[in-house]
């Protein structure tokens, strides 16, 4: 039955898995440019992919844009529900269904990209912007909420360890075809995406650490997602050149989403 599925599937996923790479590439790089903004005093800017939604829809022939990037958006959570659906055979039982949770995940994180984009894309009100605060309120009210915003504060931080330890093992490329690039450009995919991963990371510990304040002060208001986090480095001693570094590697690791999407071989796009 599996095997089946697996043949049914084939043919789509490859291309799908492709654009909504390309898609994702054309968010981090635009919420980048927000944190740029942000780093230069428009704390105003929302520096998320809500943000970078709202940023392109206002754009010349930004509804035109918006369109394109909606679609492109529901390509990547098609593309990850694909892969949760197919599973990967070279996998043990327990690691497929690990993966295909992540994939799952992923897929409605991007459902919700989607549907956000097609609300603005609609002139529909998306909200007050506080989601990830009243979440966190939310789960504080509950037995054992600290706990609970604790786990995911940990699982955050250490898949920003993850994302950052790709900055020295560049075990990325293992997904690229690179054999037939000539030595300058493999040396200029590789920087993209170590650097691009690195500080991915960055980003997602920094959401992860706001987490965990919030758990320990019982604060929501510590809490939020890429946005606060970005907002309250601006708010630093160090601020704003350490945001404006860390904004030209989420744009970095944009750049390098495109090209991931254009050079990764075709079954590392089909069992990512």
């Amino acid at each position: 039955m599996t095997s089946t599925l697996r043949r049914e599937s084939a043919r789509w996923v490859e291309p799908v898995g492709r654009i909504g790479l390309a898609t994702q590439g054309v968010l981090y790089a635009v919420v980048g440019l927000l944190a740029l903004q942000v780093a230069s005093g428009h704390t105003d800017d929302r520096a998320d992919q809500r943000g970078a939604i709202e940023t392109v829809a206002s754009q010349p022939f930004g509804r035109g844009l918006l369109l394109v990037l909606t679609i492109g958006l529901a390509f990547h959570c098609a593309w990850r529900l694909l892969l949760a659906y197919r599973g990967d055979p070279g996998d043990d039982d327990a690691k497929e269904w690990i993966k295909r949770a992540g994939h799952l995940g992923r897929a409605l994180i991007y459902g919700w990209f989607t549907v956000t984009a097609a609300r603005v894309l609609v002139e529909s009100d998306g909200g007050s912007g506080g989601e990830h605060q009243k979440a966190a309120s939310k789960a504080l009210d509950w037995p054992g909420g600290e706990l609970v915003l604790i786990t995911v504060g940990v699982v955050v931080i250490g898949t920003g360890l993850w994302h950052a330890s790709k900055l020295f093992t560049q075990s990325f490329a293992d997904d690229l075809d690179l054999e037939r690039r000539s030595d300058a450009v493999k040396k200029a995919v590789l920087a993209l995406g170590s650097i691009g991963y690195a500080a991915r990371g960055v980003v997602f510990a920094l959401v992860g650490w706001f987490l965990l304040q919030a758990a320990i002060d019982h604060d929501p208001n510590e809490s939020g997602g890429l946005d606060n986090a970005l907002k309250r480095l601006a708010e630093s001693e160090y601020a704003p050149g350490l945001l404006r570094l860390l904004a030209v590697g989420v744009v970095t690791f944009g750049v390098y989403r495109v090209v991931d999407a254009l050079l990764r071989k075709g079954e590392a796009v089909a069992n990512a």
